[in-house]
């Protein structure tokens, strides 16, 4: 009985907020099934799609002729006026056929990425470094965690732990989009691959290049050619913004691939795709090359900024990768700060 109670709108506001959730429902079931049609599906008749918004609304609830009965002295349904609920889910379903044609012709998409760069250049990127506050790791561990602190950083997850805020079907979903990765031996394929090559050896190459005096793209061979330009603008972004000077260039993008490998292998772990033993095993793979590669937590900051801005060939990448190692290297709190190089 007293389920029943709770479940049943009394208050004018329970009654009118009963029937906007149920015309909201009706709404997006319809949203949901555009999306699932093939392009130049047509929107219903908005006569039938009103006549299952009300359906909705009485299967939510079911006096409710009743109670606009008792209501229409006043006028109106529970303090918001009937017609006005209607005309809300008539605007409502309107919108969405222009979100749905706009999403036809990709324009939506567009205009969601304009209002998301506004939206940055106005409130700024606020990078945070978390923890936990209750890690049980170990000091070497968290020293190789720390190797996947931009990341983690970027994420905004805790850098003392293992654990994830992200769902892991979302992760599993993620590395199989992106790595093909489903168990352990695509994941150690995938390892292997960012320690030997990934986005990183082609760029070195072409930063051997550009170092040794080759500028143009015309004098080196045909695969080289890109790249090159890629790295050459990416290099003088980061002289001109005072990322680096001629004297402190990376010698190699390899960060960006190291940042991957360290937390590939705690996705794959959490995933179960690999043991925990083999999680560290990873880790210290990726560890052993930063070791011989660099000597400072600056050095290995830099390849990531230099690594993550030729990935996609984007000053933006680079920006990111900058402002989260700075904050990495400033920051008292930072692991970066805290565990030696």
């Amino acid at each position: 009985m007293a389920q029943k109670e709770w479940n049943t709108p009394h208050s004018p506001e329970e009654i009118a907020r009963a029937a906007q959730e149920a015309s909201v429902r009706a709404a997006m079931e319809q949203i949901q099934s555009m999306y699932g049609n093939i392009p130049g599906f047509e929107m219903p008749d908005m006569e039938e799609m009103q006549a299952r918004i009300m359906a909705q609304m009485q299967a939510a609830v079911p006096n409710l002729a009743e109670i606009q009965k008792q209501q229409a002295e006043l006028g109106t349904l529970g303090g918001v006026d009937a017609d006005a609920v209607a005309q809300a889910a008539r605007v409502n379903m309107a919108q969405a056929n222009r979100v749905f044609q706009k999403a036809q012709d990709g324009t939506f998409e567009q205009e969601l990425g304009e209002m998301n760069d506004l939206a940055l250049d106005f409130l700024g990127e606020d990078w945070t470094i978390r923890r936990s506050g209750d890690s049980r790791l170990t000091p070497e561990q968290l020293r190789l965690l720390a190797l996947a602190a931009p990341l983690l950083v970027y994420n905004d997850e805790c850098i003392d732990t293992l654990d994830c805020q992200i769902d892991i079907d979302t992760i599993k979903a993620q590395l199989e989009s992106w790595w093909e990765i489903t168990d352990r031996d695509s994941t150690f394929e995938i390892v292997d691959w960012l320690l030997a090559e990934g986005h990183h050896a082609e760029a070195d190459d072409a930063l051997a290049l550009l170092l040794g005096g080759h500028t143009e793209e015309s004098a080196v061979p045909g695969a080289l050619e890109e790249k090159l330009g890629e790295v050459r603008q990416m290099v003088a972004y980061m002289i001109q913004n005072e990322y680096c000077d001629r004297t402190t260039i990376p010698h190699t993008a390899i960060g960006w691939d190291l940042v991957r490998v360290v937390n590939l292998g705690r996705w794959a772990y959490l995933c179960g795709y690999v043991s925990e033993e083999e999680m560290w095993h990873i880790m210290q793979m990726g560890d052993e090359v930063a070791r011989r590669d660099f000597s400072s937590w600056a050095e290995f900051g830099l390849s990531y900024t230099l690594g993550r801005g030729v990935w996609h060939g984007d000053t933006d990448d680079c920006d990111t990768a900058y402002e989260i190692m700075s904050l990495l290297l400033g920051q008292d709190d930072s692991p970066w700060r805290q565990i030696a190089w």
